[in-house]
């Protein structure tokens, strides 16, 4: 495959707008147990979500997991009453890279599927659960394209420890598929401060880092190329993992609780000093429609 970019001039506002993606799972099934049952708890964490972006005005993207859609459906159809975007975060909650390409195709058919069942709008996005397109499995790329998505979020622009591409383009590009189709890849926000990438874009990084920082780096970024953060629900559930007592490693407990206290008060910051909107608002001001 190859790529070739795009849409390369900031829109003429006076504050950028970046957009505020939400990747729709349950905490314990995505973290701990692939096969465990989705959880009431996905509802009320989303609504905790909703409560603060209605606080600001703010519509959001909703990567909404394939399992959540099947489990419940009426979630997923308020989100699109109540003006959100809808769009598709995987089926199962289990990486890509450790598929084949049969067993891909059908975990990214029945996330299209089932996400837009729930929705009854057409699902043309989608975002890998846990950024799980790596260099060595770029060829998910093709197998999406035959599924009939036609914009990804699934490549982190840099290398980590669990995933990411390093020297991946940081702005929004054009990948040409093996069966002739155009997939817009879309990465999520990481600031490049001279030669070093920060990852800015949300999840944990919005957990430790404070809130200044966020606000400098998702400006500088929103100013010179898309910029999209994404969540998850639990993050807006400062007491969730207590819930779960020995039923998961205390070590585990530690790293995914670590700064979620101050999670939602980072996030009503940037809100209020940024400007937020859907995905497709963001890619259409950039000229990527």
């Amino acid at each position: 495959m190859t790529s070739a970019s795009g849409g390369s001039s900031a829109p003429g506002r006076l504050r950028p707008l970046a957009a505020f993606t939400v990747d729709v799972e349950d905490w314990y099934q995505s973290c701990v147990d692939f096969d465990a049952p989705i959880s009431e708890r996905v509802v009320r964490n989303v609504d905790r979500i909703l409560a603060v972006l209605d606080d600001f005005g703010v519509k959001g993207t909703f990567f909404v997991q394939g399992r959540v859609a099947e489990s419940f459906p009426k979630l997923v159809r308020s989100l699109v009453e109540e003006g959100h975007e809808i769009q598709a975060h995987g089926y199962s909650h289990r990486p890509l890279y450790a598929m084949n390409r049969q067993e891909l195709r059908e975990e990214l058919k029945r996330s299209h599927d089932t996400v837009e069942d729930a929705a009854a709008v057409p699902i043309t996005a989608f975002r890998a659960q846990d950024f799980s397109i790596t260099s060595d499995t770029l060829w998910a790329l093709d197998v999406l394209a035959e599924v009939g998505f036609t914009v990804d979020s699934s490549i982190f622009p840099m290398r980590t420890r669990r995933y990411g591409i390093r020297g991946w383009p940081l702005g929004p590009h054009y990948v040409d598929a093996a069966n002739g189709a155009r997939l817009l890849e879309v990465p999520v926000a990481v600031w490049a401060h001279g030669r070093w990438r920060l990852p800015v874009g949300g999840g944990g990084y919005f957990r430790i880092a404070p809130a200044k920082f966020l606000e400098r780096a998702l400006s500088s970024v929103a100013r010179h190329r898309p910029a999209v953060v994404y969540c998850h629900p639990y993050e807006f559930n400062a007491t969730e993992l207590q819930e779960y007592g020995d039923r998961i490693p205390a070590k585990l407990r530690l790293s995914q609780g670590l700064g979620r206290r101050s999670f939602v008060e980072r996030v009503r910051h940037l809100l209020g000093v940024l400007e937020f909107g859907r995905f497709d608002w963001l890619l259409g001001e950039w000229g990527y429609a």
